[in-house]
Formats: C-alpha cells, sequence, structure tokens
C-alpha cells in the first residue's frame, strides 16, 4: 500500500473530513481553556497571574498534546485492526451518536461562549489533582489534561474518510501494516488541525470578546451542520437538504408537470432495474434517478481510486451500510414498496443522492 498517497489523503480530504467531526471540538477546549486563563490574568483576586511568556506556552501545547495522543491512539487502533480484522469497527448507531454528542457539545460551548447561562460554565474538562501537582500550574494542566482526553478518544469520533483508512488496515492482515497506514493518515491530518488550533488560541488572546461571539456562531454553525448530517443519513423530513429543495420546487415550474417514466441511468434488464452509483471522492454519481415501485432494483456501487468519506455509503430505507474499498464493487437487491423520495449518504451526511420511486 502506497502510505505517501495516504498521507496525502489525510492532508486533503481526510482534513477537512476530520475537522468537520473533531475540529469544532478541539477549538471549543482551546477557547474554553483561554476564555478561563484570560480570565485569571485580569481577575483582580487571583493571587497568582498567568504571564505571557505562559500564554505563548498554552498557544501550542494544546494543539501538540492533541495531535501526539490522536497519532498514538490511531497507531494502536490500526495494529489492532491490522491483527484482529473489523472486531472494532463502529456501529452505523454508535457513529451517529457520537455526531450528536458532538454537535451538542459545540452547542454548549457557544452558550458558555453567549453567557447565556451560568450552567454552560461548568462545561469545560477538569484535569485530576494528580495532574495538577505534576505540571505545578492550574492552566498549563488544564492545557494538558483535556487535549490529551479528545485525542485519545477521537478514534470513537471517526470520520468517513478514517472509516474507509481502517477498512485498509483491516485489508493489511498486518498489525504492523495497519499501524503505518493509521499514523500516515492520522499525520496527513496534522496541519489543518494544527492551524485549526493554533488561531483559536491566538485569537482568543488578542480579541477575547469578538473572538467569543465569532467563535459561538461557528460553532452554531458546525454543531447543526452535524446533526443535520445525522438527520440526512436517517433520511428525515426535517433536513435543511429537504426543506430548500422543497421552497425551490414551490416556486418552480417544475410542480406543474407531469413527467413519468425512469430515469435514463436505470436500465429495464428482465425483472430487475439496475443502476450503477459511481463513488467518487467528491460524492455520488448520478445523484437522483429513478426507479418504479414493486419492482427489485439491482443496485452496484462502484469505487474507483476514492478515499473519502463517501466510501462509507449508507441507504437507512433499504438497510445498506457499507464501506465500499477502493477500485472495487459491491451489488444490493431490494424491491421498493412504496412511492416516494429516498436519501442515500455517506455516513456522515456530506455526500447526498435521492432515489425517487414512482
Amino acid at each position: 500500500m502506497n502510505l505517501w498517497a495516504i498521507f496525502l489523503t489525510g492532508l486533503t480530504t481526510g482534513g477537512v473530513s476530520c475537522a468537520a467531526v473533531q475540529g469544532g471540538l478541539l477549538a471549543s477546549i482551546i477557547a474554553n481553556q483561554k476564555k478561563q486563563e484570560l480570565a485569571e490574568k485580569v481577575g483582580k483576586n487571583k493571587t497568582q497571574a498567568v504571564s505571557l511568556n505562559q500564554f505563548d506556552q498554552l498557544d501550542w501545547l494544546p494543539v501538540t498534546m492533541f495531535l501526539s495522543a490522536k497519532f498514538v491512539s490511531h497507531v494502536l487502533l490500526g495494529f489492532l485492526l491490522g491483527g484482529l480484522g473489523s472486531v472494532f469497527t463502529l456501529s452505523l448507531g454508535a457513529q451517529l451518536g457520537l455526531q450528536v454528542f458532538t454537535a451538542l457539545f459545540m452547542l454548549a460551548t457557544a452558550m458558555n461562549f453567549l453567557d447565556v447561562h451560568p450552567i454552560f460554565r461548568h462545561l469545560a474538562f477538569q484535569p485530576p489533582q494528580f495532574m495538577r501537582r505534576l505540571v505545578k500550574n492550574q492552566s498549563k494542566s488544564r492545557a494538558l489534561f483535556a487535549p490529551i482526553v479528545l485525542g485519545l478518544f477521537s478514534v470513537f469520533i471517526p470520520c468517513g474518510v478514517t472509516q474507509s483508512m481502517e477498512v485498509l488496515a483491516v485489508a493489511s492482515g498486518s498489525p504492523i501494516q495497519g499501524a503505518l497506514i493509521m499514523g500516515a493518515f492520522v499525520l496527513g491530518t496534522a496541519p489543518i488541525f494544527a492551524a485549526l488550533g493554533i488561531a483559536t488560541a491566538k485569537l482568543t488572546e488578542a480579541w477575547q470578546a469578538i473572538f467569543n461571539k465569532t467563535a459561538a456562531a461557528i460553532l452554531i454553525s458546525l454543531a447543526i451542520y452535524s446533526l443535520n448530517g445525522v438527520l440526512i443519513v436517517l433520511d428525515s423530513p426535517l433536513t435543511i437538504n429537504k426543506i430548500t429543495s422543497k421552497v425551490a420546487w414551490f416556486f418552480s415550474d417544475e410542480r406543474f408537470s407531469q413527467q413519468a417514466g425512469v430515469d435514463q441511468a436505470v436500465r429495464q434488464v428482465g425483472n430487475l432495474q439496475k443502476v450503477t452509483i459511481d463513488i467518487r471522492n467528491n460524492g455520488y454519481y448520478p445523484k437522483t434517478f429513478k426507479v418504479k415501485k414493486g419492482i427489485p432494483v439491482e443496485l452496484t456501487l462502484a469505487s474507483g481510486n476514492v478515499y473519502s468519506c463517501a466510501q462509507a455509503f449508507v441507504f437507512r430505507e433499504f438497510d445498506i451500510s457499507t464501506i465500499v474499498k477502493a477500485n472495487s464493487e459491491q451489488v444490493f437487491t431490494f424491491t421498493p414498496e412504496e412511492k416516494g423520495k429516498f436519501t442515500f449518504s455517506c455516513s456522515m451526511g456530506m455526500y447526498t443522492g435521492v432515489m425517487e420511486v414512482i
């Protein structure tokens, strides 16, 4: 396996995809810490102020701790997956549950930044006594503890690209190769996390009041995006995508047309409706197609040289949840019994498509 290609995947699509899931949490932790540290610095009743030199250290220390812990946890995961197979793969329900938790955490952090209620001030992770004694500095112990915890447990908050890397680790059949795959991927994602974390720390120090509001707005947007992704995977009628498309349809001429028939992407072969979805790094093609009710559908998922979240394909209405390896195909057969529009997506809801049953 080409470890350089895996590193580049982490540097590009992997970094963006993982940052959408974990980046908000990292920014939340750093911004929370900086808010507390700034309060300590300006507090009149504090017996020990935080020096500017300590602030410079605390700009990069949380990011370093997070990336180090994340690297270690993913290398260990790759080692286990390479040796023991897919035992450690999270179920779709567990992934969605963690995605909801991530979104709620970001929402609560935004409420803390906006001082909505004092209860949100207790949101920050607090280090245990032994760590505070070990580093002999409250601010520095916070900078160490929370990012390390998040980095270690980031294996339980995987993005779709991380899942595809886990599949590669399993397929390698080697603990060493599995560890190298996951390690190369995490190293590739490091620059975007480093930039995000350090930017958060620097901006908070310089413009706390402005940044708190800006960070709150960004966190709320990320939380809504994350929750919307969960709703997309569950094929909920309340997704932003469906609501906006219905509004657009209402004001278009399409609602007055009486189009019928099967999409050209679908081939009728005997008693089967055959359709192939090409999985690409930027989504699914075709994105929409029509089939007839009551006639079996043979759905082929064809993945080229793809390493993106799109590989983690979910079509919940028809009990399909799979990860399609690069340069491979998977075939599913099902019979649509109800008319309507049904959404398929990646496991994060980032890439979507619609099958209409007529």
